[in-house]
Order: C-alpha cells, then structure tokens, then sequence
C-alpha cells in the first residue's frame, strides 16, 4: 500500500532529525498498541504551543533481536519499510485539511532514542499513552524511563478514557517556588487557545517542631501560629499570580489546601474541579524532604485519570520551595515510578 499523496506527509529517519529552531510535540506511536486516542490532545496542545506535531516510531536496531540472536537483513529491510508506511499511512489518516505531518522511524532503544532527538531541543515535548483502570496508571517502560531521567517534558494521555479535543479546566499545583511559575507563560497559551479556565492550587504544608525533646505548653499556639502565616502568604501569593493571569485575558480562580497528605488532597482536587488537564512544573525536588524525587508528581500521575503535563527545567538545585522542610504522612510506595 503506498501513500495518499492528497495529504502532506513529511517521512524523517534516524539522520533526518528534527532541527529547525520550531518547538516540536513528539508523538511516540506503538504500532503493537492502539494509540489514536492520544492524538486529539497532542494536537490540542501542538495547536495552542504553535508546535509542530510529528508522529515517532523506533524499532530495534539492524541486527539485534530481543534475544540477542542476528536478524536476517532482508526480514529487517521488510520490517522496516513495513512500519515507515504504517507511519505514514497514520499520519495521513490523521491529518487535518491541509496540515502537514511529519514521521520519524529511528533505531535502537525507544528511550535513547526519543531522549537523543530532543536531548538539544528542551521546548519540545513528547506525548506517551499510559494505561488507567480501578487500580491506578500503569507506566510503559519508556514514560517511566524518561520519568525517572529528570530531563524532558511529557505529556501522558491515559488510555481508556474518553480523548478532549478541547480542554476546558486546567490545574496547576504551585509550591510557592520561581521554577515552579515558569509553565506559566504555557500554561496560559494552552488557556487561550482552549479557551479554558486556570486553577492555581497551593497545599499549605503542615508546620513541623522537632521532636527531641517532651512538648511545651506553647507549641500548640506556636504551631497555630505558623498555620495562619503560612496560609496568608500563600494566599496572597496566589492572589498575585491570578491577578497577572486575569489581566491577560484568561479565566482564573485560585485554591488554597490545609492540612493533611498533600498528594491525596491534589489528586482530590483533580476529581472535585472536574479537571481534564494538570500541568505539573518538575524541578528535580521531592515537594517532601524525606521522600525521593518526584514524589508529588509520582503520586499524582499514577492515581489520576486525566492528561498531564510534566515541564521540566534546568536551574540553580538549591533554590527552596515552600515544601522543602516538610515530612510527608501516611502510607507510601517507593519513590521509583510503578508501571
């Protein structure tokens, strides 16, 4: 089957990388799984970033089977051809009016390889599907992998669940941080170009006294106290940010949370506010002091249903948060991301 030329279609390969200077949202398709869901929210966000969409696909590199065996060179120049005409025919099918799409076939790891294209490209962002039942989200190894590298920005689109061509109430956890205001400028291009609602929510973390020595009589004032500091501040922190964004033209509210898990109230809010997109600022810092990198976001993107984005940026480590001396509560699991 050859491709409909009636429908632009540009085909990339492993030396044809992506290089104009253009963000880019990267579509990683899985021939072996049924992936279509996850292109209307690629596009919406491609749509309002101004990006380009192109579809990628890697397969295993010439000679190297699962097992380690040789592969024949001829079933790999089939296999090959085989999967850049699925790409196109994908992309075709796909392909709005007069839009151009772009696939890309690469060899090797599909972590490597996707980390590889935009290792020189920060702005651009790469679109996984990821499973959700009763149970939670079920990572692919490659989210998981380029989860865990710290080093790029995804979006993951949970399968199962009914794709948005448009979304309409984005949430964004702040921590009172600067990196974390950074996805904001994105944020609101998303906003605008869906002409959705922004809700900024920040959890108040619960002061913490030391333990060492037996209680005194004013640590409960004390405690109350730090509580109402924490929380004025905190709010007109996000009164602050809302008044920016509202001058803009974007419809925004904000949410200030008290006590308890501040991952579980996040994922509350998420089901509460009927969010259908949570965008995430991931800075390489544990919204906790005793507990691994990412563990918020960890949390949030195992037990919600709805797409998320997960920015990430460089930057001075030791810049603060407002959790960093906070000690998290309640049953766990390891910081590694489960599948």
């Amino acid at each position: 089957m050859t491709a409909d030329s009636s429908k632009p279609v540009r085909s990339g390969s492993q030396d044809e990388r992506i290089s104009d200077g253009k963000p880019c949202v990267l579509v990683c398709i899985d021939l072996a799984k049924e992936t279509r869901e996850i292109i209307p929210p690629a596009k919406a966000i491609a749509r309002a970033l101004n990006a380009e969409l192109a579809f990628v696909h890697v397969i295993k590199a010439h000679g190297r089977a699962e097992d380690g065996s040789p592969v024949d060179p001829v079933e790999w120049e089939i296999m090959r051809r085989e999967a850049k005409a699925h790409m196109e025919r994908f992309a075709q099918e796909h392909a709005d009016g007069d839009e151009t799409l772009t696939t890309h076939l690469f060899e090797g790891n599909c972590t490597d390889q996707i980390c590889e294209v935009m290792a020189s490209r920060p702005q651009d962002i790469a679109v996984l599907g990821r499973g959700h039942d009763e149970t939670g989200a079920h990572i692919g190894e490659t989210a998981r992998e380029m989860l865990e590298s710290g080093h790029n920005s995804l979006f993951l689109v949970p399968f199962g669940v009914e794709p948005k061509r448009k979304f309409s109430r984005i949430l964004v956890p702040l921590d009172c941080s600067r990196r974390s205001e950074r996805i904001l400028p994105l944020v609101e291009k998303i906003a605008r170009s869906e002409s959705a609602e922004v809700v900024l929510v920040h959890a108040v973390p619960e002061p913490v006294l030391t333990d060492a020595g037996p209680s005194e009589p004013s640590d409960k004032e004390l405690i109350s106290q730090l509580n109402k500091r924490n929380e004025r501040v905190a709010k007109t922190y996000l009164d602050r940010l809302s008044a920016r964004i509202g001058a803009g033209g974007v419809r925004v509210r904000s949410l200030l949370l008290r006590g308890g898990d501040i991952r579980r109230q996040l994922a509350a809010t998420i089901e509460e506010q009927a969010i259908d997109l949570l965008v995430l600022a991931s800075h390489g810092q544990s919204g906790f002091a005793d507990v691994a990198f990412g563990d918020v976001a960890n949390y949030l993107i195992r037990t919600s249903n709805v797409p998320t984005m997960v920015i990430r940026f460089g930057g001075n480590a030791t810049e603060k948060h407002a959790f960093s001396q906070a000690r998290s509560k309640g049953a766990r699991s390891p910081g590694t991301l489960a599948q």
